[in-house]
């Protein structure tokens, strides 16, 4: 995570000073103006740090899928008289996705005479989830008191059935929120294309006869079309990376999940903004 800030950090700072450059007319790039390369220096900063939790995310969800299934195998094999070593051992040996390799680092560590309690913490560490970790102190306090080492394991896989429900649940009633967030984006990114398509082209076309003129106590002035696009922008600008982060923290519940939605949407209102104004 730290290389991947700090080159999210270089990568922005690059195109601030490009900015910079441009900002003094000396464009290191002609066709790029001040404002792009603030942008990009936006993206440069975001998209990494987003796309790298999302796949976090993901690989995260997928390993809590498979955790419950690995849990009632040691409780069967425990059940069937093996040791909890043994079980653990036994079934690292099986595929469980991207639980796998962390399955067989638990093994690993088990095969060098790491303690069952501690080799259980260092992988809810790495895991680095809320869910794991106490799932992981329940387990220990259950095998330093003994008992049924079976019944702990299924109780164990049930209560993460029961998360990963609720879990889900809640990520499909607040996916349709960030659906109509996104929805809404569309619209105003729309509405401003035809606001500008019509009343401010109308108003910049008129301005070569009616620009300076007085009209009562008025006097109309000379509108800039770049500082009219540059104004627009800034609307849709905030309205996309709001919008995208807000998306995805309610239907992640995570502000960072959000994100790599901002990035996207920021870069479909450069790429229109670049192209159709």
């Amino acid at each position: 995570m730290d290389l991947i800030l700090a080159g999210s950090i270089v990568l922005a700072s690059i195109f601030f000073v490009f900015g910079f450059f441009a900002m003094l007319k000396r464009p290191i790039l002609p066709y790029f103006t001040t404002v792009d390369y603030l942008v990009l220096g936006v993206l440069g900063c975001i998209g990494p740090i987003g796309f790298y939790n999302s796949k976090k995310q993901k690989r995260k969800r997928e390993i809590m899928e498979k955790l419950p299934d690995f849990l009632r195998d040691i409780a069967n094999s425990s059940a069937s008289g093996m040791t909890i070593y043994d079980s653990i051992r036994s079934a690292a040996e099986g595929e469980y996705g991207a639980l796998t390799s962390e399955l067989k680092a638990v093994s690993a560590q088990l095969s060098w005479g790491i303690p069952v309690t501690e080799a259980l913490t260092n992988f809810g560490d790495r895991l680095d989830s809320n869910e794991v970790k106490r799932l992981a102190i329940t387990i220990n306090k259950a095998l330093e008191i003994g008992g049924n080492t079976s019944s702990v394991f299924n109780a164990a896989a049930k209560e993460l059935d029961q998360i990963r429900r609720v879990e889900q649940q809640r990520r499909t009633e607040m996916s349709m929120y960030s659906i109509v967030i996104f929805i809404s984006f569309f619209v105003f990114l729309a509405v401003i294309l035809i606001i500008n398509g019509t009343i401010f082209q109308a108003i910049i076309g008129m301005q070569g006869k009616m620009a300076g003129k007085a009209i009562g106590n008025l006097r109309i002035a000379n509108i800039d079309p770049v500082e009219v696009k540059n104004m627009l922008f800034t609307f849709v600008f905030v309205q996309s990376l709001g919008g995208g982060m807000l998306g995805g923290f309610m239907m992640e519940g995570k502000l960072s999940s959000g994100i790599r939605q901002g990035f996207i949407l920021v870069v479909i209102s450069f790429i229109i903004f670049k192209f159709m104004f």
